[in-house]
């Protein structure tokens, strides 16, 4: 072996030998091997972490378009960052989705990281919600004249039609719902403000989470259902309504029946709420029952049910939890204000006994659903009770379908107005020619008359308090500030869409007007025999919504959704809508959207 020789500042003689290298060499190896696994698992660490905002950002994606598009199905292999994501949506029933998003990212040498987040959607208790395109109260849908629907329609009432009408989807006929109210403890209302003696709140603490009246009903008939004067403090979550059993002069816990009491149509105002029972058992009147609103207890976010004090003969209020301790109110002897709905009929699909009405569905998939099915011919199933002259008999699986409650509340009604207030007044008729106008927010004491190919661009929510007219090619959108969110205009008047009046959104995906009445035309004075609506062809992408009165629609028609206390298709029109709405957003008033239920957000 061949030494070096070599000298330092001092003049001595260094040797480096090859052995001294070659054991300098151990170390030096060792040391570049811990850099590359440190730097590998580095890059590993890196990796999981792009892989898991990927997955993130995939399921946020999915939660977006759901709340565009309720048909979104989910999307494959996008692009993101270092990776890609791959979403699916899976329904779980009408009001919960899951999505499920798949992360890869690569790291070379053919290894990916992958990550999977799961999350499930509910609809947000505070949204105004549509859960069809079309949708009418107790008045029920009448067709005739070879009118055509092309989608569902959910009623609330009867689904009559005559020879050669047309549904292309699935048509419901629930049974209406009763008129008369049996019991109730309504005066004086309203109340604007509480006292201990005027107001009963619960929900705001485990001892008084729940609230709880008696009443005995006058006749033996299907209790069908219930209104409350309530209001809310916060966004508390839905509630379930119960009709229980009298155990010593407090609520048992033999359950007669539910319901649910929707978050979204109660408000921070006092107003009427009606909560529909699903089913509807026949009570005795000589039993006492009690109502029992059950939810879970939150400081902050709690309900408000006006009272007063014995005003109603057969029952008394408390307070307390369900199948737990009740107590007497305090002050003692409150009564909740409540109204009690009896009685109701059955519901029917179809026209001419002995001919064809009508026909529903186009696939397998679309069924119809009623108490009597009578001369129709369905693609589907017939899930009835009774049936004549029908192309097959009836399913009797399921039983009859319950009214299902229209989107709008009184209080939802007048947030919007409130709104609208904030823009300020315009005293007398507000006209819009061929010149244009942008307008909103703003409260109009006349009417509002768009022509002459005027377009009135909405930059808020308009309250008109006479009638609203569009005809000569008058066009209504929505201005491009609202994004894709949508809005509204409340009228206290009748509605009338002619000569070829055209609605349009903000021009983003998602965004479109509501036209909403609050008129119970033709039925109410000053109507002159106008329904709440009239649309004869046109209209563009709206929902209409007349849940006081009647819907009339003659010719050619396009709809983004419309609901009416009863709807009337004739002359041969034909309607068209969107998918129906799960629920909507506006820029201001009474909204909402699919949002992520707690707990459900899992990381695989």
């Amino acid at each position: 072996m061949k030494n070096i020789f070599l000298k330092n500042q001092k003049g001595q003689i260094v040797i480096f030998g090859l052995i001294f290298f070659s054991l300098m060499l151990i170390p030096l190896t060792g040391l570049l091997q811990y850099v590359s696994v440190y730097v590998s698992s580095e890059h590993h660490t890196i990796a999981k972490a792009q892989a898991l905002q990927i997955a993130e950002a995939g399921i946020d994606k999915a939660a977006y378009e759901i709340n565009q598009n309720p048909n979104y199905a989910g999307e494959s292999n996008t692009s993101l960052g270092n990776g890609s994501f791959t979403t699916s949506v899976s329904t779980i029933d009408s009001e919960h989705k899951r999505i499920a998003s798949v992360a890869n990212v690569p790291l070379g040498n053919g290894k990916t990281i992958t990550k999977t987040i799961m999350a499930t959607l509910g609809i947000d208790s505070s949204a105004i919600s549509f859960r069809y395109g079309i949708q009418t109260g107790n008045g029920g849908f009448v067709m005739s004249g070879g009118s055509t629907i092309n989608g569902n329609v959910y009623s609330n009432g009867n689904i009559s039609a005559t020879t050669g009408v047309h549904i292309t989807g699935s048509a419901i006929a629930a049974n209406p719902p009763a008129l008369d109210v049996d019991q109730a403890n309504d005066t004086p209302t309203p109340i604007s403000s509480c006292t201990s003696s005027t107001c009963i709140t619960f929900a705001n603490a485990t001892a008084t989470q729940d609230f709880a009246q008696s009443f005995k009903i006058s006749e033996a008939l299907p209790l069908n259902n219930i209104q409350f004067y309530i209001k809310k403090v916060g966004s508390p979550g839905n509630e379930t309504i119960r009709i229980v059993n009298d155990n010593s002069g407090s609520p048992g816990t033999d359950v007669l029946m539910t319901g649910t009491l929707s978050s979204s149509t109660v408000t921070t105002s006092f107003g009427w709420v009606t909560v529909t029972m699903p089913s509807n058992p026949v009570l005795d009147p000589q039993q006492t029952y009690w109502i029992v609103i059950d939810g879970s207890s939150n400081s902050t976010k709690y309900y408000i049910i006006g009272a007063n004090a014995n005003g109603y003969s057969n029952g008394a209020a408390k307070i307390g939890k369900y199948g737990g301790t009740w107590n007497n109110t305090s002050p003692s002897g409150l009564d909740g204000y409540f109204k009690i709905y009896l009685g109701g009929g059955t519901s029917m699909i179809g026209g001419n006994t002995y001919t064809t009405g009508v026909y529903v569905g186009t696939t397998a998939e679309d069924t119809a659903w009623a108490h009597t099915v009578q001369g129709a011919t369905v693609t589907g199933t017939i899930y009835c009770q009774t049936s004549s002259y029908t192309n097959k008999p009836c399913n009797t699986s399921l039983p009859d379908p319950t009214p299902q409650p229209l989107p709008f509340s009184e209080n939802n009604m007048q947030d919007l107005k409130d709104d609208a207030l904030t823009g300020g007044t315009i005293s007398g008729d507000y006209h819009v020619n061929w010149a244009g106008a942008t307008l909103g927010p703003k409260h109009i004491t006349g009417n509002l008359l768009i022509d002459g190919g005027g377009t009135l661009t909405v930059s808020g929510t308009l309250w008109i308090e006479g009638t609203i007219t569009l005809t000569g090619g008058g066009k209504v959108k929505l201005a491009s500030s609202y994004g894709s969110n949508s809005g509204a205009i409340i009228s206290d008047g009748y509605v009338v869409l002619t000569g070829g009046s055209d609605f349009a959104g903000s021009g983003y995906s998602g965004s479109y007007p509501f036209l909403i009445t609050t008129s119970s035309c033709p039925a109410a004075p000053g109507c002159n025999g106008n329904s709440a609506i009239y649309l004869s062809g046109g209209a563009g992408t709206v929902a209409l919504v007349a849940q006081n009165g009647n819907v009339n629609i003659e010719g050619g028609s396009s709809l983004k959704a419309v609901v009416g206390k009863q709807i009337t298709m004739s002359g041969g029109a034909t309607l068209y809508y969107d998918a129906g709405l799960i629920n909507e957003n506006f820029l201001s008033g009474p909204g909402g959207s699919w949002s992520y239920v707690p707990g459900s957000y899992v990381i695989q």
